[in-house]
């Protein structure tokens, strides 16, 4: 019993020997490796400010003909012929289809039968006026001698004056007619659709034998209408493609360096290294107060008609500094609820984090528009442990503008 009461205990102080030892020694490296991060500097990559210069802007839009216009039928009937279709180029004044009105030929037939009606019509009342001024005529004559009685005489003036008043009726008759005759001259003149500008059809909507509705849609027969909404609308579309236009909504921030007559580079997706030179052309001159955004028009020349209407770009502003001072990268910047800062390494090697007022964010690299003096050196990536007053070794980055 003794022995082996003995072999236990040997067997327990070996097993706890065993188990001391490895956890002294982590204990020891523990501390070793405390104490030399405490006596070693904490390395940070520093970055100086650079001056802020021009950068690019760019805004999605879509493109637009410079002129666009839905072409409606201004009367009723069946589409007779036509003579046009999409993809086709027409010029001012071109005939693009014609309208049958048997309707609007009959009424203008009888509105200048009621003219020649009401023109047979005066001339009855001329005659009426002339036989009344000279009966009225005969019995003032009379009258002067004492051989006519009174009443006749006034009975004769007043058979003159209701033939003034019939005539005038009459002849007010007349230019009613007559202008009802030039309405309907009018509209059948709208039998014939013409073209209001030059440029190309881009839209057509109707088939001979369609029943067209003065000033109504139409059902689309095209393969794609290119209204926003995409309804069939008018009889056709045709459009200035010469020259486009898009409209961009810039930020409210950018807004005070847009000036009429700024270039623009606008891509086209999938074409982005074929940008083509636009030009501000005019802004809204008002902030939108729903977007904060300001409307701006470009035009874009397009003689060879290699842009189409409707097709998605980047438009690209070359965008002033506008009162910005330096530019850093957006990895330097601190967001913290002490504010927006920016770790300096100052005198002795000693951070300070300094205050900042931001400018443009340019995702990798931000403006800063106050808080700094240009010969800072300003820690690339701070990191939370860093502390005020901390002393640390600077390393300069080897890519002071990156992220």
């Amino acid at each position: 019993m003794v022995v082996i009461g003995t072999a236990i205990a040997g067997l327990f102080v070996i097993l706890l020997v065993a188990g001391a030892v490895p956890r002294i020694r982590n204990q020891r490296e523990l501390r070793a490796a405390a104490q030399k991060i405490q006596t070693e500097l904490a390395q940070v990559y520093i970055v100086r400010p650079q001056p802020a210069a021009e950068a690019g802007l760019s805004l999605a839009a879509t493109t637009q003909a410079i002129q666009d216009s839905i072409i409606y039928a201004r009367t009723s009937g069946y589409l007779r012929k036509r003579y046009v279709d999409i993809g086709d180029h027409v010029v001012k004044d071109q005939l693009l289809a014609e309208v049958d009105s048997p309707e609007i030929q009959q009424q203008l037939r009888q509105a200048k039968a009621d003219l020649q009606q009401s023109e047979r019509t005066r001339d009855l009342q001329k005659a009426n006026l002339d036989l009344a001024r000279v009966t009225m005529a005969r019995y003032e004559a009379a009258d002067a001698e004492g051989a006519v009685a009174k009443q006749a005489l006034d009975q004769s003036v007043s058979t003159y004056r209701t033939a003034q008043a019939a005539l005038a009726a009459a002849e007010a008759n007349v230019e009613s007619n007559r202008a009802n005759v030039q309405r309907y001259q009018e509209m059948t003149a709208f039998q014939r659709i013409l073209a209001p500008f030059s440029g190309t059809v881009i839209q057509r909507n109707v088939d001979v034998g369609a029943l067209i509705t003065a000033g109504s849609p139409v059902n689309n027969t095209a393969v794609a209408p290119s209204s926003v909404t995409g309804a069939a609308s008018g009889l056709f579309e045709i459009a200035q493609l010469d020259t486009l236009r898009v409209f961009v909504n810039v930020p409210q921030v950018y807004a005070s360096t847009l000036k009429v007559g700024l270039p623009v580079e606008v891509a086209v997706r999938g074409q982005l290294m074929e940008p083509v030179t636009g030009t501000v052309t005019r802004t809204a001159g008002a902030i939108d107060p729903g977007t904060r955004t300001l409307l701006t028009q470009v035009d874009i020349p397009n003689p060879s008609h290699r842009l189409f209407t409707g097709m998605f770009v980047y438009v690209t502003f070359k965008i002033a500094p506008s009162g910005t001072r330096w530019r850093v990268p957006s990895t330097a910047v601190i967001f913290n609820a002490q504010g927006t800062r920016v770790a300096i390494v100052g005198p002795g090697n000693k951070l300070h984090f300094q205050d900042v007022i931001l400018g443009r964010d340019f995702g990798t690299s931000i403006d800063i528009q106050g808080g700094l003096q240009g010969n800072e050196a300003i820690v690339k990536q701070p990191t939370v442990s860093l502390q005020e007053g901390q002393v640390v070794t600077p390393i300069e980055s080897p890519n002071p503008s990156g992220g």
